[in-house]
C-alpha cells in the first residue's frame, strides 16, 4: 500500500508540543509554546502556551485559548464531541497556591464550561495529573489502571481483565498518551522525559513508545528518540507516529501485528527536541 503524507500546518506553528486527534479523526487539537520543560530546582514551566483546533477536512485552524506562563497545560478528548484543556498555574515559583483550571470545548470550538480549584502546596496539596489515557478497551474486555508513587516518583501501568490484574510497565517518566486498538487487542502508549538534562542538552532521549499485545501477553518497545512522541491508529493494527533524533524529525508507520516499521518522510527539521513534525495529515 502506498501512503501519502500531506503537510497541512504552516511553518508559523514551529513549536508544536502536543497534538491529539478526535476519536472520529476529522478534527485535531494541538498545543504550541515557546518552551516546555523543567527549569531551576525541579520547577516545570510551559512558556506562553496556546491551544488550537484544526479541521482536517477544510484545513482551517482556530485558536481556542492562550495562557500566560504556566506550570503545565494538557489537552485530551473527553469523548467524540468534547475536548478538555487543563491548566495548572501558581505554585512554588510564585509563592501562590496551585490553581487548576479546566476548560471544556465542543468540536466546533464553542466553550461549554469552565471549572477551577486551588491547592495549598504548603499543606501538601497538589493538583491531580491528567494524562491523556483511555482506560477501557472499546469492547470492554480490558481496562487500565495507572498508579503513581509520588514519594519515589514511579508510575505503574496495570492491565485488568478476565479476572486478572497485573503490572505491565513501570517508569519515572511522564505517561503522555495511551490508546487502545479498535478490537481491544493492542494497547499503545508513549512516555516523555522532561528533566532538565533532556530539555537543555541536545539529542538526549526524551520519548519512548510501547505497545502491549493482550493476546500474547507481551510488552514490546516500538521506538525511542529525542522528540515528544505523538501517535494515532489508522486502522486496527497500524499506527503512525513521529520520531526525532539528532535534529531530525520524521513520520513512521508501524504495523503492530507484523512488528514492522516504515519511514514515511525524509525531511530535516532543525527545531531539535522541542518540536514535532509539522506534518499531520495522513491518507492511504
Amino acid at each position: 500500500m502506498d501512503h501519502k503524507i500531506e503537510k497541512v500546518l504552516p511553518d508559523s506553528f514551529g513549536a508544536v508540543y502536543e497534538l491529539k486527534f478526535s476519536p472520529s479523526g476529522d478534527v485535531a487539537i494541538f498545543k504550541t509554546a515557546e518552551f516546555e520543560g523543567t527549569v531551576g530546582a525541579g520547577f516545570h514551566l510551559i512558556k506562553k502556551p496556546k491551544i488550537y483546533l484544526f479541521d482536517v477536512g477544510t484545513g482551517e485552524v482556530a485558536m481556542l485559548k492562550a495562557f500566560d506562563d504556566s506550570w503545565s497545560v494538557e489537552i485530551r478528548w473527553l469523548n467524540i464531541d468534547t475536548v478538555e484543556v487543563y491548566r495548572i498555574s501558581g505554585g512554588y515559583q510564585t509563592g501562590e497556591n496551585f490553581k487548576l483550571e479546566i476548560y471544556g470545548f465542543a468540536q466546533d470550538g464553542e466553550l461549554l464550561y469552565t471549572k477551577s480549584k486551588e491547592y495549598d502546596w504548603r499543606k501538601g496539596e497538589f493538583p491531580e495529573d491528567f494524562p491523556d489515557v483511555k482506560l477501557s478497551s472499546s469492547d470492554g474486555r480490558y481496562s487500565v489502571e495507572i498508579k503513581e508513587d509520588s514519594i519515589i516518583g514511579v508510575r505503574k501501568i496495570y492491565l485488568v481483565g478476565e479476572g486478572n490484574r497485573f503490572e505491565i510497565f513501570e517508569t519515572r517518566w511522564k505517561i503522555s498518551q495511551l490508546e487502545w486498538s479498535s478490537d481491544g487487542v493492542y494497547l499503545v502508549f508513549s512516555i516523555v522525559n522532561i528533566t532538565p538534562e533532556a530539555v537543555e542538552e541536545p539529542n538526549v532521549k526524551t520519548g519512548e513508545i510501547y505497545y502491549f499485545d493482550t493476546s500474547r501477553r507481551n510488552l514490546y518497545k516500538i521506538s525511542s528518540g529525542s522528540g515528544l512522541f505523538n501517535f494515532r491508529f489508522i486502522n486496527g493494527t497500524q499506527i503512525i507516529f513521529d520520531k526525532g533524533f539528532e535534529n531530525k524529525s520524521e513520520i513512521y508507520l508501524y504495523d503492530l501485528y507484523q512488528q514492522s516499521m516504515k519511514r514515511l518522510t525524509d525531511d530535516d527539521y532543525p527545531d531539535g527536541v522541542s518540536s514535532i513534525p509539522k506534518i499531520i495529515g495522513f491518507s492511504a
